[in-house]
Parts: structure tokens; sequence; C-alpha cells
């Protein structure tokens, strides 16, 4: 080998010793730049991991107060409808009282009703008819007894049931809806303390 064979030989040696320095310092560069990102988007997963899952516990917590919410707004619905229910059967059942208990039922709420001044007793036509005479004639007296003298209008008032008592131009409506009516409130308790106690 001569002079030139062997420099060309040297410099080729160190050219590939030069190479595979660049080589590994390259692939040592790649290795930190490959562990660093992978730390980087493991961080980054954990991150949008957690976020979505913070997110699913929120719809999650959304979702059951929304159908709590519901749950209750179906629950109040039907508790209203099922107290509308209750008070209208109890307005059908006064309207299907038989005569007598209808005529004791009249009695007991006049009883509560009796006029202190002058008024005049309104009853529609069946009432007019099936109220017996003995039992206005209580009327009239249970009224003189307060110091009011009570007339009987012989003409049928438009109303359903109950009685209205005129005191002249100031009417007191004493009719089973104006009744109910009056006291819903009160009456809605009642149901209500039997039904949902």
């Amino acid at each position: 080998m001569n002079g030139l064979d062997k420099l060309v030989a040297r410099i080729s040696g160190e050219s590939d010793a030069q190479i595979k320095a660049i080589i590994d310092a390259a692939n040592a560069k790649a290795a930190e730049i490959k562990a660093d990102s992978d730390k980087k988007m493991k961080a980054e997963c954990e991150r949008i991991e957690k976020k979505a899952q913070t997110e699913v516990e929120t719809i999650e917590m959304r979702s059951k107060a929304s159908a709590e919410l519901k749950t209750k707004q179906i629950l109040l619905t039907g508790k209203q409808e099922l107290l509308n229910d209750t008070i209208g059967m109890a307005k059908e059942k006064l309207s299907s009282l038989s005569d007598q208990e209808y005529v004791d039922f009249i009695k007991k709420l006049f009883s509560k009703h009796v006029p202190s001044e002058d008024a005049v007793l309104k009853l529609n036509a069946a009432d007019l008819k099936r109220i017996p005479q003995d039992v206005i004639d209580g009327f009239v007296k249970s009224a003189e007894d307060k110091g009011a003298k009570l007339t009987v209008s012989s003409e049928a008032a438009e109303i359903k049931n109950g009685f209205v008592l005129d005191f002249g131009g100031i009417e007191e409506n004493c009719t089973f809806d104006a009744l109910i009516d009056q006291n819903i409130e009160e009456l809605q308790d009642k149901v209500k303390s039997l039904l949902f106690a």
C-alpha cells in the first residue's frame, strides 16, 4: 500500500467514524425527541382523558338533576290531577245525594249561614219542590231567633244546588261549587293530608 492509498484509507476511516458519530448523535437526539414527545403525548392524553371524564361527570350530574326535576314535575302534576279528581268526585258525590241526604246536607249548610239580618232565600226549581215545608219553616225560625226576617223566594234561582241568600242586592252564594271554590286551598290541604301522608 503506497502513501496515497494509506491517506485515502485514513481519511475514509476518519470519515466513517465521523459519519458514525453524527448518526449516533442524530439517533440519540431522535430518541430524546421521541421520549420527550411520548412524555408530552402521554401528558396530553391524560389531560384530555381527565377533561373528558370531568365533562362526562358534569353531563351525568346535569342529566340526573334534569331527570329528578322531571320526576318531581310529573309527580306534582300527578298529585294535582289526583287532587282535582278527588275534589271533582266530591262535587259529583254532592250532586248525586238522595233527596233525604240532600235535604239533611242543606239543613247543615243553612245552620252555618243563618242570616242575622233580613234576607231572601233563593233555591233552584228542584229544591223548591223537594225541600219539605217544615224544613223551610225551620230556616225561617232560625233567622227569627237571630232577629232577622227570612223570606223564601217563590221564583227558582239559576243555580245547580245549594242556595243563595240575598241581602237586598248583596248575595251570599252557598251553592256547592261556590263553597268548594271559596275553600279550595283548605280542601286541597285536607285532601293532600289524606292522600299523601
